[in-house]
């Protein structure tokens, strides 16, 4: 094979790396138009994109072992097929089940492609060049999986939510040509006998069970019968598979890989890869869109730089991992990652974002280097065990933004739960201490109350509650009926009183002249327009003290979070000290 044609081949790879990870997260930012389209809930339309996270974390460790079995690249054409077919039928989808069940085939398609590009790709170059191919494939997956927003919200903007999944469908072409054409056939050697059908189900219902649960607890509720039953089902079917496993003759997975502490330690770094990056790409979003009201376009664009950060950030730490192993670089990535988590957690509402880009620049480089647990994760095994190996690995990651989705977002709501209720409170306090008329008083309050009554997650409030908030409110200041006079010690009190007077000296002398009547008229008309005039001043004074709170409260609730996971990053950073063996002979 020259090397010409090696680097095609290899081209072809990265592309389907590209799409499998790039569907992951560039649907996301589709599903208000999907839900439009198809009159759905919010509810029933996530699951487009839930199914799909769903299906990679489940079959990708089976996929590898079915590839390693069979053949990689008759898998992975197999798997490029169910893609990019699935993919055109998502985009052909009539009704909202429909594209539900064509994502999870889709999703079969991506766990299959996505774990077998690195074992591919050290066929065709070796293994003495397997740590440059390791940073490129996950350079690529970073760029996908940031990526995703951003050219997601530019298909949106030019074009139908349905050509999200048709970008695949030449790109599919493309890379199972090139595949099929240049790249050589490869197996684990080791292997023999039939594949565990035993193991495989366990793994599938045990992997299922633990991902459906952690990514609909907070929709069902984490006490709810159906949560509590998949995560308990998860785990035992988790338990019983390794018992089993460590008793057939020919395991789906090799426990024995597990021995291999690079591996095993390698596989949690990058899990904690995938749990950070829910803080940039979905935590931050939130923030974005729902509390400074970027358009989805925005928010995506000043997020890509943490995928563009990675990009450099991946093959830097890879140079490095190269000349001084893998231990400080991906302790220095953990502790990074945290770090930035942390600066985080000082963004406010008024917070530029030149300096928002900075941080996510910041966590972009810890995860770059972090990421390059992948080349770790398999430098110590057996060639013929890269595939199964990096099945795991990606399996991890996976699992570890499903972990980060349960764990950050539920405490995101909970802290915008308290922020609301705070807000609400202190809101009344506000409307309160103002002098408005009984019935300008009674709409604020009621607004106020439907206000804060929303659930939906990381919400503060919707906008079409602000807008029936503001329509109230000029139309109850419209009324005359008992409006209050204006507050002593303004200026408005004291012309009040001055025009007061003057109308009172005008009653006293109207009497049988006409003229003086209608400037008396003129003068009361005055009157109740000033009182008018200082109760629009008290609920300007009132709403913008309420938008101060607001700004504080909700700012205060996404800095928590991302202290949590700061917090939880920096606890488990020292399994990094067990990614090389290097660290174990020092």
């Amino acid at each position: 094979m020259t090397k010409a044609t090696k680097i095609i081949s290899f081209i072809g790879l990265t592309i389907a790396m590209l799409m499998g990870t790039l569907d992951s997260t560039i649907v996301n930012i589709a599903l208000p138009q999907i839900m439009t389209h198809f009159d759905a809930s919010l509810t029933d339309t996530s699951w487009v994109a839930t199914i799909y996270t769903l299906a990679l974390a489940v079959f990708m460790i089976t996929g590898s072992k079915i590839a390693d079995r069979y053949g990689r690249k008759k898998i992975m054409l197999l798997g490029l097929a169910l893609f990019g077919g699935f993919s055109a039928a998502c985009m052909l989808a009539t009704s909202l089940p429909e594209l539900i069940a064509f994502r999870f085939f889709q999703g079969l398609g991506g766990a299959i492609i996505t774990p077998i590009v690195l074992p591919m790709g050290i066929e065709i170059f070796g293994k003495a060049h397997m740590s440059k191919i390791a940073s490129v494939v996950g350079a690529v997956t970073a760029l996908a999986a940031a990526g995703g927003p951003p050219i997601g919200g530019v298909i949106i903007k030019y074009a139908s939510w349905r050509w999200v999944f048709g970008i695949n469908v030449p790109l599919t072409i493309a890379a199972f040509l090139i595949i099929a054409m240049g790249v050589r056939e490869s197996y684990d050697e080791s292997l023999a006998g039939r594949i565990d059908l035993p193991g495989t189900i366990l793994l599938t219902l045990g992997l299922g069970g633990l991902t459906f649960g952690l990514l609909e607890g907070r929709q069902y509720g984490w006490q709810s019968g159906i949560i509590l039953g998949t995560l308990i089902g998860g785990v035992l079917a988790i338990g019983l598979f390794i018992f089993i496993e460590s008793k057939v003759k020919h395991p789906l997975l090799e426990l024995d890989l597990f021995r291999e502490k690079t591996l095993t330690a390698s596989s949690l770094v990058y899990f904690l890869t995938g749990f950070t990056l829910v803080s940039p790409t979905l935590i931050l979003n939130y923030f974005l869109q729902d509390v400074l009201n970027d358009t989805a376009l925005h928010a995506a664009l000043i997020i890509v730089p943490v995928s563009l950060t990675i990009m450099v950030a991946m093959p830097l730490g890879t140079k490095l991992f190269d000349q001084v192993g893998a231990v400080p670089v991906t302790l220095i990535g953990l502790l990074v990652m945290a770090a930035s988590l942390l600066l985080l957690s000082f963004i406010t509402t008024t917070t530029p974002k030149a300096v928002i880009i900075t941080f996510l620049v910041i966590h972009g480089v810890g995860f770059g280097f972090s990421s390059v647990s992948l080349v770790a994760s398999v430098k110590h095994l057996p060639k013929n065990k890269s595939g199964i190996g990096s099945g795991i690995v990606n399996a991890a990651r996976q699992i570890g933004t499903c972990l980060g989705i349960a764990i950050l977002v539920t405490v995101l709501d909970n802290n915008v739960n308290t922020a609301k209720q705070h807000i609400h409170q202190d809101a009344i306090q506000i409307v309160d201490r103002q002098q408005l008329s009984p019935k300008v008083n009674k709409v604020v309050h009621q607004q106020l109350n439907s206000l804060f009554s929303t659930t939906e997650s990381a919400k503060l409030t919707t906008k079409n509650k602000q807008t029936n908030l503001r329509r109230a409110l000029k139309q109850a200041a419209k009324s005359q009926v008992d409006l209050p006079q204006p507050q002593k010690g303004t200026d408005l009190y004291q012309v009040y009183q001055a025009q007061k007077k003057l109308a009172l000296a005008t009653d006293n002398l109207k009497a049988g002249n006409q003229q003086l009547q209608k400037i008396s008229q003129g003068q009361k008309k005055l009157l109740v327009g000033l009182k008018q005039l200082a109760q629009k001043e008290a609920l300007t004074i009132a709403l913008r003290k309420i938008k101060h709170t607001k700004n504080q409260q909700i700012s205060r609730a996404f800095s928590h979070t991302y202290l949590v996971g700061a917090v939880i990053v920096l606890i488990l950073s020292p399994i990094a000290l067990l990614t090389d063996r290097k660290s174990l002979k020092s």
